[in-house]
């Protein structure tokens, strides 16, 4: 089972900047942060009982 402990980001702008088409000829630049609020995430293999083989869950 892997849990993590991932804060939660803002973004202020800088979308659209991840596409290879638009950051080739303009460039790029991402303004973000991070708020004292935190999701917590669980991953782990089912048995073979179930139709899948893993479960995420946040």
């Amino acid at each position: 089972m892997i849990i993590t402990k991932t804060p939660f980001r803002m973004s202020f702008f800088g979308g659209g900047t991840d596409m290879e088409s638009f950051f080739n000829k303009y460039g790029g630049a991402v303004l973000s942060m991070t708020i004292k609020k935190y999701c917590y995430v669980t991953m782990r293999y089912l048995p073979r009982l179930f139709i899948q083989a893993s479960e995420i869950s946040y």
